[in-house]
């Protein structure tokens, strides 16, 4: 053998005369491409006034001295090109992208970008990235953290402000999901499930899914495969003035005696609906907020006998600031 395998460094041949020309190559190998820093990996035509120990990595259809080159590290040493065929998994520094190369079958790749002087990098072609935790097959990109951010590349730094964040599956009876996990157990999914409308299915167990909400592509339409759980009722508070929070549910009852008023609810939004429901426990007398309108243009015979009922299904007209009911 008369190199070495990695660095094809010249060997000392027994009883070999000047040994100190193929000592002094090695070691002009050695320098060359121990720690390795090219300016430049675009270039396709040698730069014309290259300083002494300039290494590059040749660009591609090169030409001039460079042709045949390609992808090959160039460096200029003693007045010459000499050229370095890179092995897999070589590593070198490119200057002017601030980022680490390394060789791979495809040729170089990026390994690492960035750079302490202001300087960018590109990421490109990584097939595992593990941040905090170890990437694999099954999932390449893997990530152990406590908090992400995304924010918006601003105008000023030369963006639109806008941030979208696309996900894309082959087609319809692919997946495309996020799937959210309790112990490494599925509880909850949601997105293009099978198909290419939108859903959120559930689960207790990680195995047993249910449909809870459907969203079709083509309509729009909601639907909800398990009905829809009803808020429970609200009981107020009895007082001369009875209170009422529409935000509070959809549902008010209260027992009442004596005189009472219905006091104008707050928390009201245009289109709520709620319902309520008066139930004498004595005799009483009662009225309604002027906010109250009878869907029927009169007002009624307010019940108000012991054991007696009012009920009022209430709708809030925003522009008429007033609340329609009916009554029975």
């Amino acid at each position: 053998m008369s190199e070495t395998t990695k660095l094809r460094l010249p060997l000392l041949a027994a009883a070999q005369a000047q040994k100190h020309v193929t000592h002094n190559e090695a070691l002009q190998r050695l320098d060359a491409l121990l720690h390795l820093e090219v300016l430049d990996r675009h270039l396709a035509v040698p730069p014309a006034s290259p300083a002494d120990g300039d290494r590059y990595i040749v660009g591609a259809a090169a030409t001039g001295a460079w042709a045949g080159e390609d992808g090959h590290v160039a460096a200029w040493q003693d007045g010459v090109w000499r050229f370095f065929e890179p092995q897999i998994g070589w590593r070198a520094f490119v200057r002017d992208e601030a980022a680490l190369y390394v060789k791979a079958e495809s040729g170089w790749i990026v390994a690492g970008g960035g750079g302490g002087g202001g300087g960018g990098g590109a990421l490109q072609n990584v097939t595992l990235f593990g941040l905090g935790a170890e990437a694999d097959a099954d999932n390449p990109f893997s990530a152990k953290i406590g908090k992400a951010l995304w924010a918006a590349k601003e105008t000023g730094d030369g963006g639109t402000g806008d941030l979208r964040y696309t996900l894309n599956k082959q087609a319809g009876p692919n997946v495309l999901s996020l799937l959210f996990q309790s112990g490494w157990s599925g509880r909850a999914e949601a997105g293009l499930v099978g198909d290419d409308d939108f859903q959120i299915k559930v689960s207790p167990n990680g195995s047993a899914w249910r449909e809870a909400l459907r969203i079709a592509r083509a309509s729009g339409r909601v639907s909800f495969a398990q009905g829809i759980e009803p808020r429970p009722w609200v009981t107020l508070t009895d007082a001369a003035s009875i209170a009422i929070d529409a935000s509070a549910g959809d549902k008010f009852r209260v027992s009442s005696a004596g005189t009472r008023a219905v006091a104008k609810p707050v928390n009201l939004v245009d289109g709520a609906r709620f319902l309520l429901r008066i139930t004498n426990s004595a005799a009483i007398t009662l009225s309604l907020n002027a906010a109250f309108a009878p869907l029927s243009g009169s007002a009624p015979a307010l019940r108000t006998a012991s054991g007696a009922m009012n009920t009022f299904d209430c709708v809030y007209d925003a522009v008429a600031d007033k609340v329609f009911y009916a009554w029975y």
